[in-house]
């Protein structure tokens, strides 16, 4: 499956952050990632999120995320979150995959193998 957009939460909405990691800034627009809730993990002071039915988190999807990106991404979120595909929601009201990043001991969820939408 290719996926080539990440819904961000947290430290990684800022496009000066972004800009400074990837050396360019990426195509980003509101979106809403439903059946998980937003939290603070004081063990690793970021944002986190976690699967909670009737829960939403709002944020954004950024597009063009290439095997590059996804190579530097991983290295700045490091080891303590993990990186899985989900169906995320636009303003204009289409659901497209796309990868975020969710803490590494869980928050299940669609695999990486599964059939992509949009």
């Amino acid at each position: 499956m290719t996926v080539s957009r990440l819904f961000v939460y947290g430290t990684l909405k800022d496009d000066a952050v972004v800009q400074g990691l990837l050396g360019h800034r990426l195509f980003g627009r509101p979106a809403v990632l439903n059946g998980y809730r937003r939290a603070s993990d004081p063990s690793i002071g970021y944002p986190v999120i976690y699967p909670e039915d009737g829960a939403r988190v709002a944020g954004k999807v950024l597009d063009g995320i290439d095997a590059r990106a996804l190579q530097i991404l991983d290295a700045y979120e490091g080891d303590r979150y993990r990186r899985i595909v989900v169906g995320v929601d636009t303003i204009e009201g289409r659901t497209l995959d796309a990868y975020v990043y969710v803490p590494a001991a869980g928050a299940p969820g669609r695999p990486l193998s599964a059939p992509p939408r949009g």
